[in-house]
């Protein structure tokens, strides 16, 4: 796909836009909070992985609500395929954005929850509005963060945190998140994309191979964790007692009963 300067495309419920160097990826499906689905993820990767040769640097956002995590829809369905497949291919996107040579910045408004922030922790750099919220709810359907989440929280914030955070559930303020963090800037809430692109653009004018360097050394340190573990653990728990009652509560909005 060729991306011209300063033109919006439409790809699925992805837009996407190149204006001096830095490529912006917006979430764009807002009847559903941005919640993340199989073309979604794809479109995503190619904007990604197809970007121009002069791009410097990638800017993700979701306008007034940055991620509600996985399209709980492909989880109720309850197929092994179609739930492994957007699982391995979340988990490349985020692989991705951490393996480019290039910065990323995520900017977060409203709520990044699951999935949303796992893509969110994916990023080099996040810039938050100050009622953003974050959290990894997954626990609460009988299932675990399968996207990174697990190991990329415990490798930024430290083992114990990362436990409590997901084991409880537990929602993240804008000013927490920065307090612990994993977010770099807290600004008035919608401003975070015009800080974003503040910054990509002092990226963009920066030299491209001292910042890849930087990149890779400084996030070696999450490359060997144990994304395939979690992945298997997170596969097997889809088709548990406790995570098909777990999905099924959450889609009938009611309390799960997890053999209590």
């Amino acid at each position: 796909m060729t991306i011209q300067d300063s033109v919006a495309q439409k790809q699925s419920e992805v837009r996407i836009q190149l204006d001096r160097s830095v490529l912006h990826v917006l979430l764009d499906r807002p009847r559903k909070r941005n919640a993340l689905d199989l073309t979604m993820i794809r479109s995503i990767s190619r904007a990604i992985d197809g970007r121009p040769t002069d791009t410097r640097v990638v800017v993700i956002s979701g306008g007034a609500f940055f991620s509600a995590g996985a399209d709980i829809a492909t989880y109720k369905r309850g197929d092994q395929g179609e739930i492994g497949e957007i699982t391995r291919a979340a988990g490349a996107v985020i692989d991705t954005m951490t393996t480019a040579p290039i910065p990323v910045i995520a900017a977060v408004e409203g709520m990044a929850l699951g999935g949303g922030f796992e893509l969110a922790m994916g990023a080099d750099i996040v810039v938050a509005g100050e009622s953003a919220k974050l959290g990894l709810p997954e626990v609460a359907l009988g299932l675990i963060p399968g996207w990174g989440g697990t190991q990329r929280l415990s490798a930024q914030i430290g083992i114990r945190r990362a436990k409590q955070i997901i084991m409880l559930q537990q929602t993240i303020s804008a000013e927490d998140a920065w307090t612990l963090g994993l977010v770099n800037e807290v600004v008035p809430d919608g401003t975070s994309l015009n800080r974003a692109l503040e910054m990509a653009h002092q990226l963009a004018a920066s030299s491209a191979t001292a910042l890849a360097a930087t990149k890779r050394l400084v996030s070696g340190i999450e490359r060997n964790l144990a994304y395939s573990d979690e992945r298997a653990a997170l596969m097997e728990l889809f088709g548990s007692p406790d995570g098909i009652e777990g999905v099924t509560a959450f889609v009938e909005k009611r309390p799960a009963n997890f053999g209590r």
